[in-house]
């Protein structure tokens, strides 16, 4: 049954509890962890190379994690800018980051260095984590970045920069809401970048209680969430789409997020694939995408367990959404 059957009486009976003191790490990820058994994601590369966590798996690499920015001295409020493409660290990441009380600014991995530069620089950003594949336009842009003092590179060593792997082996798996600074409702929790009419991207912080709690909504009404789903989301980890869609909307409610790490063009036949073998059963895409699938032969996929669809974007035409249906 759906989360919601009745919107008016819905409407009339909603409240969303917000407790002056929230951080998403340990509030959120940490309580759900406590059943060792629970899937928080199921990862799946361009190879076919599977991989599954649970929440105490991303509890135990996000405190690792902790550990190591508390080590090069960040904290609550510092912004850690973050471009990775869709790799299992990108949530661990976060959720460490959001741990210690700092502030994570995601970025698409198709980012310039001059989008670097004015990024890092308009948030006093002082650390950046990136892939081996985008380290070289950090370094174009560092010397003018005056507040910037880390950069973290995963999936190799370089020069001048801290080894993701090589930083995490020694950390420790625990860290305690006592090791970090109290986040209130009110604190800031994360930074986009959002394009404007005029000028260059508008930056929007965004607080413990819009983004974290907040997307509870997200995850009840509008993704119609269990605990027990599987829920795939098309989005780049640089979007906004990825924070309700394939972290805070997800996870607050307990369900398990399916991560593709796919590159180049979107594949109609290869997603009926995966919807199918992996038995999703929300699902969340862009209205082109739709538009790519529904010329796919829809009979010929057993698509059972897919319960609940979403788009965002754009409007999706009535033809595509009574094909798809």
């Amino acid at each position: 049954m759906p989360n919601m059957t009745d919107y008016d009486a819905e409407y009339a009976a909603f409240s969303l509890d917000v407790p002056e003191k929230l951080n998403f790490g340990f509030d959120v990820i940490d309580k759900w962890a406590e059943d060792p058994q629970k899937l928080a994601m199921l990862w799946v590369d361009e190879d076919g190379t599977e991989a599954r966590y649970t929440f105490a798996d991303i509890k135990r690499e996000s405190n690792r994690f902790a550990h190591v920015l508390k080590g090069l001295g960040l904290g609550k409020g510092d912004g850690v800018m973050i471009v990775l493409p869709r790799v299992p660290e990108w949530h661990m990441m976060l959720v460490g980051i959001m741990k210690i009380g700092a502030i994570p600014m995601p970025g698409t991995v198709l980012l310039t260095p001059k989008d670097y530069e004015y990024r890092i620089n308009a948030a006093d950003a002082k650390a950046v984590i990136v892939d081996a594949a985008n380290a070289s336009k950090v370094d174009e842009i560092r010397a003018d970045c005056p507040t910037l003092q880390h950069c973290i590179v995963l999936g190799g060593s370089r020069e001048n920069w801290i080894d993701y792997g090589a930083a995490m082996a020694g950390a420790a798996d625990t860290f305690s809401p006592a090791e970090a600074d109290v986040t209130y409702k009110d604190d800031a929790s994360m930074i986009y970048f959002t394009s404007g009419t005029t000028g260059g991207p508008k930056m929007v912080l965004h607080t413990q209680a819009s983004y974290p709690l907040a997307h509870r909504i997200t995850g009840t009404y509008w993704l119609d969430l269990q605990p027990d789903d599987l829920h795939w989301n098309l989005s780049d980890n640089g979007w906004a789409k990825a924070a309700y869609s394939s972290l805070f909307g997800p996870w607050v409610m307990g369900a398990a997020v399916f991560i593709q790490n796919a590159s180049g063009r979107f594949d109609g036949q290869e997603a009926l694939e995966l919807l199918q073998k992996y038995g999703i059963n929300t699902f969340c895409a862009p209205p082109t995408a739709y538009r790519m699938m529904v010329l796919e032969d829809l009979q010929q996929y057993d698509l059972s367990k897919l319960r609940h669809c979403v788009g965002a974007g754009e409007p999706l035409n009535p033809e595509v959404i009574e094909a798809w249906r």
